[in-house]
């Protein structure tokens, strides 16, 4: 349904307008049949039934499609709207190379578009027969790491810590169901000389918890994380970065 009924668009009556809850009346019998028959696939919902995404829908798909629009800074501000309503988990974000109708090939760095794509369920769609050894081993290393904090992602406690409508930093936050594990990835898009590095403030850690941040030296309390906030490090354009932090034992 990425097309409008044409014929129908314009009318008025009843049966016109019942014909789009009787389209998704049977699109959902079909997707509830097929899970029946094929209990162990995997379905994604894109652009059908209502719309893209809808809770109807989701009671037969894993996962949804939210826009063709690829692009990592793009997906940004899609991704955050998305994030009112719907969880990472069923959220699919891909690498990909080149934006919709290839238009023209992205500038974004691989991070960027990674760190991007790690804040749903991380995909590829790019032609990698023509990557080079050490693009395909770039692209390895975050498959890896993906793997790593996914569960945190997809099933943690999500905070907006800065959104792209009120700063150029954007950054997001996800903390493990037992509050021991932290992902928290910033964005920073358009450097200044005379602005201040963005600073990143925690939220819901335990203010009296110790913490030790990956690639740091020692550990820090909570409420320091909180209050204090973290040096991003992000000073040149389209720059992002993804923190792990662990509460410590004890």
């Amino acid at each position: 349904m990425n097309k409008t009924l044409l014929d129908v668009s314009a009318g008025n009556t009843a049966s016109d307008k019942e014909l789009w809850y009787r389209h998704v009346k049977a699109l959902y019998e079909i997707w509830e049949e097929l899970g029946k028959h094929f209990p162990n696939v995997e379905f994604e919902t894109c652009s059908g039934g209502g719309s893209r995404v809808d809770l109807g829908i989701l009671r037969y798909a894993h996962q949804c499609w939210p826009s063709d629009n690829t692009d990592a800074y793009s997906r940004l501000s899609i991704q955050e709207g998305f994030s009112y309503f719907y969880a990472p988990r069923i959220m699919t974000a891909w690498v990909t190379d080149a934006s919709c109708g290839d238009r023209r090939k992205y500038e974004r760095p691989y991070s960027y578009r990674f760190h991007s794509a790690m804040m749903g369920m991380l995909g590829i769609g790019a032609d990698i027969s023509r990557f080079s050894e050490g693009e395909l081993a770039e692209f390895a290393d975050y498959i890896a790491l993906y793997k790593e904090i996914r569960e945190t992602v997809q099933f943690g406690r999500q905070y907006r810590l800065s959104s792209l409508r009120e700063s150029p930093l954007h950054a997001v936050e996800y903390i493990s169901e037992n509050g021991k594990e932290i992902v928290a990835f910033a964005f920073h898009q358009g450097f200044a000389f005379d602005a201040p590095e963005p600073r990143l403030y925690l939220e819901g850690l335990d203010p009296e918890g110790l913490y030790a941040v990956e690639g740091m030296d020692g550990k820090l309390h909570g409420s320091t994380l909180m209050g204090a906030g973290l040096e991003t490090g992000l000073w040149g354009d389209f720059d992002s970065r993804m923190f792990r932090i662990r509460l410590c034992e004890g």
